[in-house]
């Protein structure tokens, strides 16, 4: 293992250790801000402080898929610590592969990055869905309340308290943006630029065609919930037929790590091969390298066919 090598990884680990530091002191304070004002209050603040890292720290956000609109299930500081330990793994790996120092620098690099884009990327996966599905729910309960007579605004302030997480979030902030004057169509659209889900883009134009021009929004919003109950059925659907090819590109993924302990149980000499001679490994690294790009392309193509 190279020095500077290990001198990188000790220090991202330190400054890991420091923003979980740093995150606990900033969690105490927000509990302490929390016990002074109301909850409802302390949920429709927007993150200042989060915008401006945005704007300043936005090629690494780039580089390593973050978005810091989006509230992750895992802190940042716990993903790049899984970052770490992938690059760890790959460097304790490479003692048997015996790899130069300047590839086993740049697979450790490429495996830190993958490791910590998908983490970041399956989070946000998983928050953009949940917030798909929660949106007929959150535009039933707008429709509600507008037949009972009370504004827009009360509804959405309706769903900031009643709905569960994500939605109840996003609506709090719609209500700060509300609050400070920001018209109701404009807020709801600026759930579409944080999230990017078409779907509340298409709130945000049925909001402004019905209330600059008249007419019933109540039954417009019910055919549209409507269509987006449907599209979320459809979406379901869509994942339920894929989920044969999901098993099987899991299985094509998984099966050569299996067929090689196999072997190596029965003959373990036929193994060995691949680890202490040099062309075994070259021929180990180009194996793996064929399975993980064999697997992204297999969920490339499953999420492009499966995409409304």
């Amino acid at each position: 293992m190279s020095t500077p090598l290990v001198i990188v990884l000790v220090l991202l680990l330190c400054a890991t250790v420091n923003t979980l530091w740093l995150d606990a002191r900033q969690r105490r304070l927000e509990r302490r801000v929390e016990t002074a004002l109301p909850a409802d209050v302390v949920a429709s603040l927007p993150s200042i402080r989060r915008a401006e890292q945005a704007e300043r720290w936005g090629l690494l956000y780039r580089l390593v898929n973050y978005h810091a609109d989006i509230v992750y299930a895992w802190h940042p500081a716990y993903v790049f610590l899984a970052g770490i330990l992938a690059a760890c793994a790959v460097i304790y790996a490479n003692r048997t592969l015996q790899f130069s120092s300047a590839m086993e620098s740049i697979a450790a690099a490429l495996v830190a990055v993958v490791v910590v884009r998908g983490l970041f990327g399956w989070q946000r996966n998983r928050f953009i869905n949940q917030l798909f599905r929660q949106l007929p729910d959150a535009i039933q309960l707008v429709t509600s309340t507008v037949r009972s007579g009370l504004p827009v605004n009360e509804a959405f302030r309706t769903i900031a308290r009643e709905m569960p997480q994500p939605t109840s979030g996003q609506f709090a902030i719609v209500c700060s943006e509300l609050a400070m004057g920001r018209a109701p169509e404009e807020a709801v659209e600026g759930i579409y630029r944080r999230t990017r889900v078409p779907e509340y883009a298409m709130f945000a134009v049925t909001l402004a065609v019905q209330l600059k021009a008249g007419g019933s929004l109540a039954e417009t919003l019910q055919i549209l919930a409507e269509t987006i109950s449907q599209r979320v059925a459809l979406a379901a659907r869509a994942k339920a037929l894929a989920g044969e090819v999901i098993f099987s590109s899991r299985a094509l993924s998984l099966s050569p790590f299996i067929v090689g302990g196999l072997l190596y149980m029965v003959n373990p000499q036929s193994i060995d091969l691949l680890f202490y001679d040099p062309t075994g490994n070259t021929l180990l690294a180009y194996a793996m390298m064929s399975v993980l790009v064999g697997h992204f392309v297999i969920r490339w193509m499953i999420r492009r066919e499966t995409a409304l």
